[in-house]
């Protein structure tokens, strides 16, 4: 939930950057996508009601909701909390994630049937996250992809593509990461925004696998945010559409909600 939601979370902020970059390498434009997060688009929190559909490759769909909450800190910090709201029997399943700066993320779900949180080992990152086309891994992926180092992932500036109308850098990073499953990952980046338009994920072994979309950006307050993702699977020809409603930022969210006590305590 977290992603889905989350992760969604760092993919979900999109800023207005007035002139586009004269970018001479990737590494230029990731730097300034970063430093315009560190200040005109700076959020300290953030609330999101996102409705999930899952298509699987027979054309069956599974309708799921959710709302995430997510907090930044200092150094690149950042915990995320998110609960199922829908279909009933999926109420108050809950995931929690710390996401930290050059090393592993920690992530938590929590399972009301029976009342327990699970700790998500390092070998079950590939797993999916709670049947859809995200897993545990993608959403870790997500949250960190524009903050690598180029000693953390090595980029290079493939040229310039136009994405659903709007013209972006084609940048490739080939990430470092112990137990990585993807070979390389390539994010077109608005040219004008400097922000996410599409990502490729591509396997070990250089087969692409996996396609996520952000669309229909809309300004809520200073921040422009896309209301629409999608996480295709190319090789199982499922996919999963995200939709956000309801986002707010600044809410104030107390550091208290981001524990795995609260976890435990489900939804209020």
């Amino acid at each position: 939930m977290r992603h889905t939601a989350i992760a969604l979370a760092w993919l979900m902020t999109v800023a207005v950057f007035d002139h586009p970059l004269r970018a001479a390498t990737a590494r230029e434009v990731l730097d300034q996508a970063k430093a315009l997060d560190d200040t005109t688009r700076h959020w300290t929190d953030r609330t999101q009601r996102m409705i999930l559909t899952i298509h699987d490759p027979s054309g069956a769909k599974k309708r799921r909701e959710l709302t995430v909450y997510t907090k930044r800190y200092a150094d690149d910090e950042e915990k995320t909390i998110s609960f199922f709201t829908a279909p009933a029997e999926e109420r108050g399943i809950g995931f929690l994630q710390w996401v930290h700066k050059g090393k592993d993320d920690e992530q938590w779900l929590y399972l009301p049937q029976y009342k327990r949180t699970r700790l998500i080992a390092s070998r079950l990152r590939d797993e999916s996250f709670v049947g859809t086309d995200f897993t545990y891994r993608d959403l870790e992926i997500v949250g960190k992809l524009l903050r690598w180092t180029e000693a953390e992932a090595p980029t290079k500036l493939l040229g310039e593509e136009t994405v659903d109308g709007t013209a972006c850098y084609a940048i490739e990073l080939r990430p470092r990461q112990e137990g990585m499953p993807y070979q390389r990952i390539v994010v077109w980046m608005d040219k004008q925004r400097l922000t996410p338009r599409k990502v490729e994920f591509y396997d070990s072994d250089g087969a692409r696998s996996k396609i996520l979309t952000l669309n229909d950006v809309v300004d809520i307050g200073a921040i422009p945010t896309p209301r629409k993702l999608e996480m295709q699977n190319v090789k199982k020809g499922s996919r999963t559409s995200v939709e956000l409603p309801e986002v707010t930022y600044n809410g104030g969210l107390q550091d208290e909600m981001f524990t795995q006590h609260y976890l435990d305590r489900g939804p209020q």
